[in-house]
């Protein structure tokens, strides 16, 4: 298996503990259960059901899964084990935006409504560099850790090729990312909606 292969289904494997610590009432067990559960939870992912194992399976659905949707497989499942998160609320709503305005850049213009391709300029375009350099600067101005984390492993992963894929794109965000990112960015634009609406009731 190569390291590719490796990584990859690493990354599915993360995303189905992470769905199942979020599915299963675990916060009611013991911290020792908690974790066997877990443990459990990820090698039942990789044992072989029919040929293909879940992770397998997922892989030749989703592709590699980016470094967003990994972050968030981890918080999920950390969350879950220890009763806390590592970033603050603010940093997963900056993070979370910042992949949600990406999405809205990229897939619709790569599905060929334009003639403009974006995902054509993460094969090495000094410019998506150069945006993404200056985002970075800016997220560590203001104190947004998280972002300039998943930026920089991001960037890390994709000079060490550790995804089939040599597009930068794929290793910052995915269609999963995306929605999740669109999903909550539209869920807190109702709520802030909802408390204006409530102010001026008051």
């Amino acid at each position: 298996m190569s390291a590719t292969d490796i990584f990859g289904l690493g990354g599915c494997g993360l995303l189905y503990v992470a769905l199942a610590a979020v599915l299963f009432p675990l916060r009611r067990l013991s911290a020792g259960v908690r974790y066997a559960v877990m443990m459990a939870f990820a090698v039942a992912v990789f044992i072989p059901i029919g040929g293909l194992s879940l992770a397998e399976s997922m892989r030749g659905t989703t592709g590699d899964l980016s470094v967003p949707t990994l972050a968030l497989a981890a918080s999920a499942c950390a969350s879950r084990i220890a009763g806390r998160t590592l970033f603050q609320p603010r940093e997963w709503s900056a993070l979370l935006g910042a992949v949600a305005a990406a999405g809205l850049f990229l897939y619709p213009f790569a599905l060929g409504l334009t003639p403009f391709d974006p995902y054509a300029l993460g094969y090495g375009s000094a410019a998506l560099t150069t945006v993404l350099l200056f985002a970075t600067l800016a997220a560590w101005r203001a104190g947004l850790n998280l972002a300039v984390l998943v930026v920089v492993v991001a960037a890390a992963a994709y000079l060490a090729g550790a995804y089939e894929s040599r597009n930068l794109w794929d290793y910052l965000i995915d269609p999963l990312a995306a929605l999740y990112g669109l999903g909550r960015w539209g869920s807190d634009a109702l709520r802030g909606i909802g408390r204006s609406f409530q102010r001026r009731k008051s």
